[in-house]
């Protein structure tokens, strides 16, 4: 079982043999959710990093948005896609770096709350859930 110390600033600290090195700022971002928070509100790309993407179309047309393949930074990553804003337009994703679910090829947003879940694999997200997303 680990035991735990309170350490000075600057201490360095051993975990079962290996040494941590992240910094207090680095832990705070990766634990900060509006730190790894974007809205799309217009066509475009969906950043890799974000765990949670905000899409919003209060425009006058149906937008369209893509999600490059995952790198090796995020792999085991959950990615959350949220529909925040809608007016009578739709987003449509590409899910051409997407497996699971069923065999889509895309992804329509049309209600506000709508939501798809994602996981980063090896070159492909992985849909691990989907809320009221159309997918065809």
């Amino acid at each position: 079982m680990a035991r735990f110390e309170q350490l000075s600033v600057g201490a360095e600290v051993i975990f079962d043999g290996t040494q941590l090195t992240a910094t207090a700022a680095e832990i705070n971002q990766a634990c900060d959710i509006s730190a790894n928070t974007e809205t799309l509100s217009a066509a475009g790309a969906i950043s890799l990093g974000s765990k949670l993407t905000n899409v919003a179309n209060a425009t006058g047309a149906d937008i369209a948005v893509t999600l490059a393949a995952p790198t090796a930074a995020e792999t085991g990553l959950i990615k959350t896609i949220y529909m925040t804003v809608r007016t009578s337009h739709n987003i449509t994703l590409a899910l051409t770096n997407v497996v699971g679910g069923t065999a889509a090829t895309s992804a329509t947003f049309d209600a506000v709350g709508e939501t798809l879940v994602l996981l980063g694999g090896v070159g492909k997200w992985i849909v691990l859930k989907e809320v009221g997303v159309t997918l065809a």
